[in-house]
C-alpha cells in the first residue's frame, strides 16, 4: 500500500514536470498553452489533494486505534478531499460564476446526500459530548434496546446489552454500537443519572379469607429491613436533585397498595432499588415474604382459582 501511494505521487509529479516543461521550455503545441496551464492545475490539484489525504490517512491510524472508527474517518475525509478536488477542478476548468455556483450547487448537494448519516453521528456526537444526556457507566434505553454505555466514541456509543432473551436487568453478552444520530430524533431513558436508584413494584397475590392486614403488615416490615440502606441512600441523593430539578415528593419508603380482583385481593409493594440488582433485590423480597407468610395460617398465596384447581387435583388422586 505503501509503495503503490509512493508511485501515485511520483506519477503525477512527473507528469507535471512534463507539462511544465513542454508549456513554458518547448515550442510544442503553439496555441494551446491556455489548455495546457489548465491541465498542468488539474495535474496540481490531484497531486496537492493527493498527498494530504495520504497524510491525514497515516495520523488517523497512529491517533485512531479503533477500526470501526478509523474506517468511518477515513470514509469522510475521502468523500471530503473528492468534493474539493472537485470544485477546484471546476474552477479552473469553468471560468463563468454562474457556471461555477451551479456546479458546486450540485457538489455541495451530493456531499450532503453522500455523508447525511455520518454528518448526523457526528452532530449527535457533539450534542452528547456538550449536553451530556448520558456518560460512561450509565444505563440507558434507546428504541427498546438497554444497556449498560461502554464507551462514547465520535459517531457512536457502545452499550452493553440487557434484557432481550434473559429475564430480568442482566446481560445478555451481546455488544450494541449505536450511531450518535440516535440523540437526534429518539428518546434517551437514562436509569443512572443524577438519580441512582428506581422504583420497583412486587405483586402479591392472597386468596379471598386471608388475613391481608397482617400479610401488608409483614410485607411492609420486610421491605424496610431489607431495603433499609437503599431507602437512606435514595432520599439523600433526591434531596441533591431538588437543588437542580422540581422535585413534588420525596418520599422514597416501601408502600404497599391492594386492589381487588375477581379470584385474588391483588397487593402491589413499591421500592426502591439499584436498577442492576433489580432482579437479585425481587428474588430475595420473594423468598422472605414466602418464609414469612408460611408461618401464617390465616395467609394463603394464590387465587381462588389456583386452589380449585389444586382441590379437584386431590379429589382425583384420592380417587
Amino acid at each position: 500500500m505503501g509503495l503503490l501511494r509512493g508511485f501515485n505521487i511520483i506519477v503525477l509529479g512527473v507528469v507535471a514536470i512534463l507539462i511544465t516543461y513542454v508549456s513554458y521550455f518547448t515550442d510544442y503545441l503553439i496555441g494551446y498553452e491556455s489548455l495546457l496551464i489548465k491541465i498542468l492545475h488539474s495535474v496540481l490539484i490531484l497531486l496537492v489533494f493527493y498527498v494530504i489525504k495520504v497524510i491525514i490517512e497515516d495520523i488517523v491510524k497512529v491517533k485512531i486505534h479503533d477500526s470501526k472508527e478509523r474506517y468511518t474517518f477515513r470514509k469522510a475525509v475521502s468523500i471530503i478531499i473528492t468534493f474539493l478536488v472537485l470544485a477546484s477542478l471546476f474552477a479552473v476548468w469553468f471560468k463563468e460564476t454562474t457556471g461555477l455556483i451551479v456546479a458546486y450547487g450540485i457538489l455541495s448537494a451530493g456531499i450532503a446526500i453522500a455523508l447525511q448519516d455520518l454528518l448526523k453521528s457526528i452532530a449527535g456526537g457533539i450534542i452528547i459530548f456538550v449536553s451530556r444526556p448520558f456518560r460512561a457507566g450509565d444505563r440507558i434505553e434507546v428504541e427498546n434496546i438497554i444497556g449498560d454505555v461502554l464507551d462514547i466514541k465520535t459517531f457512536s456509543t457502545t452499550l452493553m446489552e440487557i434484557h432481550e432473551w434473559v429475564d430480568g436487568d442482566q446481560y445478555t453478552g451481546r455488544i450494541v454500537q449505536l450511531p450518535n444520530s440516535f440523540i437526534l430524533s429518539g428518546t434517551v431513558k437514562n436509569y443512572t443519572k443524577d438519580f441512582s436508584f428506581i422504583w420497583d413494584e412486587l405483586q402479591i397475590m392472597l386468596i379471598y379469607g386471608s388475613n391481608w392486614k397482617k400479610a401488608e403488615e409483614i410485607a411492609i416490615r420486610v421491605a424496610k429491613e431489607s431495603l433499609y440502606g437503599f431507602e437512606d441512600s435514595a432520599k439523600k441523593e433526591l434531596l441533591k436533585m431538588g437543588e437542580k430539578y422540581f422535585i413534588t415528593t420525596y418520599d422514597v419508603e416501601s408502600k404497599l397498595y391492594i386492589k381487588i380482583q375477581d379470584n385474588w385481593i391483588d397487593m402491589r409493594l413499591r421500592y426502591v432499588a439499584d436498577p442492576r440488582q433489580r432482579r437479585k433485590i425481587k428474588g430475595m423480597l420473594v423468598q422472605k415474604l414466602l418464609e414469612a407468610f408460611d408461618q401464617e395460617e390465616d395467609i394463603n398465596v394464590g387465587t381462588a382459582t389456583s386452589i380449585d384447581i389444586m382441590k379437584s387435583s386431590q379429589i382425583m388422586v384420592n380417587k
